[in-house]
Parts: structure tokens; C-alpha cells; sequence
């Protein structure tokens, strides 16, 4: 499965058709574009190939992941601080839904990693939370929605990836969990989603010791993918490779994509060398390293779950132009997530919800969408007055609504107030009568290790329209705050 580039340029364009007639791939992962872009270059690649291909999306917060056109659903975290289910399948099916009818097939989704180490520089906010028992239902639901809208779904990054310091992209992770840890923390989601008939799932490039003692990562072990995941764990689907052009797996094996298959890989995701790649699996058939044996199980189980997913139907091959346009389904799903995602941190008896229409300042810290947030305020107290840093220092006794904005279009960017904003925003709770609302990661609550200064503090997930309007609508008691805290908090 190679990469493609939905970004216009013919040279990339004839570089896949190249690969689609030369080396005959069996599938495509689009990567940065624009949706109408992609569509035009699934069709064509679908119309070259002789074999139909899989069409896959690496799009785990929806198709925005990728494509410039598209607007964004909520980052997984967000979901697993919803008290319930219902609104995590209503969105997967919807997202699977909107794939298929872009010619997509699979989703490289749900991230089932459990987000142990909150310094995790690659998961983070990509994972449903730190809570085995929580994301394995979390991921399982999300799982069942993709495959229930025609689906092929795929969990990742098995044996798990939560407990990372390191980014695989850049540098081979160890993972130093013991074989409790491994089996009560990490292996918990997995175990759920194959229970649960996950269709697809992808094996990180990880250094795992207690599983794979030689230091090789765990993405070309047989240890863990034909004993582990096929055996013990049972699991019958394809398994994927994380991408192999990464520094995590090229920095410490030769030939990435024949070690994977040897090991029990079925589809070779983005190898470094395509013609490389491809040479050596070929050379091992020849030589008699791998037998036929081995090469029928993948062939057999891919051309399966083409038939399975209707692709020997012409008609699942074309795409709509309308695929991706956001309707009201979009826009509920949207705003029931952030109404119920929200979480009620700390609020001093009796004095949360606010009461309209008091006197009441409102701070800005770092940079809004929009102006979302000040808008639906005004509209349950009209005196409101926004206020600068400077205007507000020499404030004593006064309300003040203080929004904490991060940049939150990626799950990679810094979630932290600068030092300078963090002693400012101490200073006013230790005047005034703060009301908190932090629109970023939860991480960055980490900054104020007591939040009893606060009046109250609300965690409102992410920079995004629709998070602010609910956020008013519960700090003025209009709705509840009902998420639940999907990370622990440092004490």
C-alpha cells in the first residue's frame, strides 16, 4: 500500500500510476490534499488497476486529518470524556459513511492506545483516554460504527503505543511495561476490539523487551504478531504495518517490509523503497524463505476482504462529489459532542452556574477561532466587557470569565499558557472571582496544580466554534456539565 498525494501534481500522479502498472500495489493512502482532488485520482487509480484497490484514509478525526477542505470532528479524547457511548457511534458510523462515499474502504481507526504517560509526544489526545476498561469500550463502539457504515476498520498501534516517550516517526519507542502491565493496561483495548470483530489491525514500531528480546521492534516479531496477536489473542483479520518508511523501523532493520511479512504482516504500508521492498519479498519466494504457504494466507485474506467490501462491484469504486459537504447530521453531531463532552473540574459550592446579566469582565489568553465564545456570553449578560492583560491586571473583586485558548487544529501542537500568561492568570484568582475555561488539551491544567484559586474551571476540550457556545450555555446554567475526565490529573 503506497502513499498518494490528492494535491494536484502530475509528477506524484504519474508516480502511483507508475506503481499501479509496474508493481501492480494492492492499495493506496492518501495523504494531504483537497476532496475533490482525491476523488478524480480514486477513480482513475480504480480505472488502472487490474485488481481493485484498497483506498484507505489514515483520518481519525475525520477526513480534516488530511484534506484542506474539510471541517473537523472532535479528537478522540474529546469522545472519551462523553458519559456514555451513543453519541461515539453516531459519529463513527457518520464518518464511515462519509468515507464510503468517498471510495474509501478503510479507516486507520480507532486508536486504541491507552495514553499512560501524559508526555506522550505522538498519542496524546489521539487516544480515548488513560483508562483500559473506558477506551476499550470507547474504541470498540468507534469501531463498530466504521464497519457498520461498510467500514473496514483498524485498530492501532497494537501491542500499544500509550506509554511512549518517544515519537516512532523520528526514533524507535521503548515501552518498559512488565508482562502485568502489558496484560492489565495496553493489551485491555485490543483484546475488546477482537472480541468484537475488528476487522483490520496495525502493529506500532515499538521496542517492547518483556515481549521481543532481541531489541527489534515489534512490528517484524514473530513473537508478537503470529504468536501474540494471531494465537493467543485469536485475531483472524489483516494486519497492517504502521507506516515503513518511518525512522522507527529504517533506523534498526534492513528490509523493513520482508521482515514484516515474514513475521506475519499481510499489508506493507508505505515502504521506504517500493521497487526495493518488492525485490526482496520476490528474492525470499524464490530462494524458498518464504513458501507458498505463507504468501496464500495474505493473499487469500486481502482478496477476502475486497470481496467482502464489494469492490468486484464497480459501482463501490466511484466516489461522490458530494460526499463531504456538512449537513445538519454534521452540525448535531458536532454540537450534542461538545455540549455533553465538557468537563466540570472544580466549582466552589454555590457559586457555579453564574447568575446573567451580572457584572462581568472577560480575558482572552492566547488566540480564538472566533469569537464564538464572547458572542454566545452576550447573549445571557449583556454588560459584559472584554478586557485586555493590561486593563485587567489592576482589577480587584470583579467576575472575571478567563478563556485559555490553544492552538488545537493538530493533536501535536504546545497546549501550554506562556509562563507570563500563567502568573497573570494566578494573580487575578488570587483578586478576583476567576471563572476558568480551558479550550486545549487537559494536559495544560497541569499548570495550575491548585485550582481551588478558581471560582471554577471548566475543561472545554478544543478551539472550536461549537465548544465555545456550549461552554457559555453551561457556565450560565442553561446545560449541565456532564464529561467525564478521561486522563487522570496530577495531584
Amino acid at each position: 500500500m503506497v502513499m498518494a498525494y490528492p494535491d494536484g501534481n502530475t509528477l506524484k500522479q504519474k508516480q502511483t500510476l507508475q506503481h499501479i502498472r509496474n508493481h501492480h500495489i494492492g492499495g493506496v493512502l492518501f495523504s494531504k490534499g483537497t476532496s475533490a482532488q482525491q476523488q478524480k485520482d480514486t477513480q482513475r487509480y480504480q480505472r488502472v488497476s487490474q485488481v481493485p484497490l484498497f483506498i484507505a484514509a489514515d483520518a481519525e478525526w475525520g477526513m480534516s486529518m488530511r484534506l484542506d477542505d474539510v471541517s473537523p470532528y472532535p479528537y478522540a479524547m474529546t469522545l472519551g470524556a462523553l458519559p456514555d457511548e451513543n453519541l461515539i457511534y453516531a459519529l463513527a458510523k457518520r464518518m464511515g459513511v462519509r468515507k464510503r462515499k468517498m471510495g474509501i474502504h478503510i479507516s486507520f481507526a480507532p486508536v486504541a492506545d491507552v495514553n499512560a504517560e501524559a508526555k506522550n509526544p505522538i498519542i496524546g489526545v489521539r487516544a480515548f483516554g488513560d483508562n483500559p476498561i473506558r477506551v476499550a469500550r470507547q474504541a470498540t463502539t468507534f469501531m463498530e460504527g466504521l464497519q457498520d457504515a461498510g467500514i473496514l476498520a483498524v485498530g492501532k498501534h497494537f501491542p500499544g503505543h500509550g506509554a511512549a516517550i518517544v515519537d516512532s516517526h523520528k526514533s524507535l519507542p521503548t515501552i518498559a511495561h512488565t508482562n502485568n502491565q502489558l496484560d492489565s493496561i495496553d493489551l485491555v483495548p485490543f483484546r475488546k476490539l477482537i472480541d468484537g470483530g475488528v476487522k483490520g489491525v496495525m502493529v506500532g514500531h515499538l521496542r517492547i523487551p518483556t515481549l521481543e528480546k532481541d531489541s527489534i521492534p515489534v512490528s517484524v516479531s514473530t513473537k508478537v504478531i503470529a504468536d501474540l496477536l494471531q494465537k493467543q489473542l485469536g485475531f483472524k483479520g489483516l494486519i497492517f504495518t504502521d507506516a515503513l518508511n518511518m525512522n522507527g523501523i529504517t533506523q534498526s532493520v534492513e528490509s523493513p517490509a520482508l521482515a514484516a511479512f515474514l513475521a506475519g504482516a499481510d499489508v506493507l504500508v508505505i515502504p521506504q523503497n517500493l521497487t526495493k521492498a518488492i525485490a526482496s519479498i520476490r528474492t525470499s519466494y524464490v530462494n524458498g524463505d518464504i513458501g507458498p504457504e505463507r504468501l496464500e494466507i495474505s493473499v487469500k485474506k486481502i482478496l477476502t476482504a475486497k470481496y467482502a467490501l464489494g469492490l468486484h462491484q464497480r459501482k463501490n469504486l466511484i466516489s461522490d462529489a458530494k460526499a463531504l459537504k456538512t449537513n445538519y447530521e454534521d452540525v448535531y453531531l458536532k454540537q450534542q459532542i461538545a455540549l455533553k463532552s465538557i468537563v466540570n473540574v472544580y466549582a466552589k459550592p454555590n457559586h457555579f452556574p453564574l447568575i446573567p446579566n451580572r457584572d462581568i469582565a472577560y480575558l482572552a489568553l492566547g488566540k480564538a477561532n472566533d469569537n464564538s465564545f464572547l458572542e454566545q456570553l452576550q447573549e445571557f449578560t449583556k454588560s459584559i466587557e472584554s478586557v485586555s492583560v493590561d486593563t485587567v491586571k489592576p482589577m480587584r473583586g470583579k467576575t472575571i470569565i478567563v478563556g485559555v485558548f490553544a492552538d488545537t487544529s493538530t493533536p501535536w501542537k504546545n497546549a501550554f499558557l506562556p509562563q507570563k500568561d500563567a502568573a497573570i492568570l494566578h494573580q487575578l484568582a488570587n483578586q478576583n472571582k476567576v471563572y476558568l475555561v480551558v479550550f486545549a488539551k487537559p494536559y495544560a491544567l497541569h499548570q495550575f496544580p491548585n485550582l481551588t484559586i478558581f471560582y471554577n474551571v471548566l475543561w472545554a476540550h478544543e478551539n472550536q466554534p461549537e465548544f465555545a457556545r456550549a461552554t457559555a450555555k453551561i457556565l450560565f446554567g442553561k446545560h449541565n456539565a456532564v464529561g467525564v475526565f478521561p486522563v487522570k490529573m496530577k495531584q
